[in-house]
């Protein structure tokens, strides 16, 4: 291996000029609004989803159930090409970027509907048993005594969820959302020489430095709440 080639200083020059910074920055101010956007709704739906799929109706569990297994067992990648093919055959118009939101919010709606759920069961079954003893009926008693305390305990996983969202987000780049990594490439390509070691080296230290800082919070929330983090299901 030419390890020269790494250390040209001619390939990291680049990098020396605010404006590269600038084009790089603005790429990951994307893959934020991707990231935020798509948590925000999954957040919603996966709520949803995890109530029918505690349900004791039958036709509202089984269906979430179908739902949220067969879009955690299919590739992120996948969604984001299916998203951005069928949505425009339906005349919806939806750029690159909406595309891409949409199969990021679809697919992390599902996982955050079991990380919902294992907080939901997670709960002692004598609260529940003596908030209906008081009167309270099954919303309320959700509302009031299950949620509460639920929601509070899945905010660790939910924050390692958010990392993981946000490395999907690179994955947007082959539809051409200009986002980090896909800001990254360009940059790479019209730099002479070219320098894709270098570029893709300082991208990876991006993402590095906001999702390590990611994870330390969710790890501080982990051991505030009791340090027994949650067991979902996963694949």
């Amino acid at each position: 291996m030419r390890f020269d080639i790494i250390f040209d200083s001619r390939r990291w020059a680049a990098f020396s000029e605010l404006s590269v910074w600038r084009f790089l920055l603005t790429g990951m101010q994307v893959t934020f609004t991707m990231a935020a956007i798509a948590i925000v709704c999954s957040l919603v739906f996966g709520l949803l989803l995890a109530l029918m799929r505690v349900s004791r109706f039958p036709f509202l569990r089984w269906p979430a159930g179908l739902v949220i297994e067969t879009i955690r067992s299919l590739p992120v990648l996948l969604l984001i090409f299916f998203s951005s093919l069928l949505i425009p055959r339906l005349g919806i118009g939806l750029d690159p970027f909406g595309a891409a939101t949409l199969a990021l919010t679809v697919y992390t709606a599902a996982v955050n509907a079991e990380i919902m759920r294992a907080g939901i069961v997670s709960i002692d079954r004598g609260q529940i048993e003596a908030a209906r003893s008081l009167g309270l009926g099954y919303v309320q008693t959700m509302r009031y005594v299950v949620l509460p305390q639920a929601l509070r305990r899945v905010i660790p996983p939910q924050v390692s969820q958010l990392v993981t969202l946000i490395k999907d987000t690179s994955l947007a780049a082959v539809i051409g959302v200009n986002e980090l990594t896909r800001r990254t490439q360009i940059l790479y390509q019209s730099e002479q020489p070219p320098n894709p070691l270098q570029a893709l080296f300082v991208a990876a230290c991006v993402y590095f430095a906001v999702n390590y800082t990611l994870s330390r919070l969710s790890r501080r929330w982990e051991l505030s709440v009791g340090g027994a983090p949650l067991r979902v299901d996963a694949h």
